[in-house]
């Protein structure tokens, strides 16, 4: 593997896709201090703070709703089934969610490491 490369060949966490694609996503580049930083312009980094804050928030919203009315159904051998899917859903957004968090908060630490205010 080259210096600064990153291993796309193999699938890490097959269980959180989010998670995986997200990170391939993110463009990174080693400055002189050593350490990766996302190579996006300061007022890229402000919008994507601002529209993971803004999808976060929608998917957690989202799946309090569908909690809400899981826990309003009543089982039964007819629905189980599908209580059973919107369990895999829920685990979907659930890793979709930490994936955008985890955007979020590398976009917050290098805007804070540019001292980037206000953003």
């Amino acid at each position: 593997m080259v210096e600064g490369s990153i291993e796309y060949s193999k699938i890490k966490n097959i269980d959180a896709p989010f998670t995986e694609l997200f990170s391939l996503l993110k463009c990174y580049e080693n400055l002189t201090t050593k350490s990766p930083s996302l190579v996006y312009n300061s007022n890229e980094l402000r919008v994507i703070h601002q529209h993971t804050d803004n999808a976060i928030a929608i998917l957690l919203h989202g799946l309090q709703g569908i909690g809400h009315l899981m826990g309003m159904a009543q089982p039964n051998k007819k629905n189980i089934e599908e209580i059973s899917q919107l369990g895999f859903f829920i685990d979907a957004i659930a890793n979709l969610t930490e994936a955008l968090n985890d955007l979020r908060s590398d976009a917050n630490h290098v805007l804070e490491e540019r001292a980037v205010m206000n953003y």
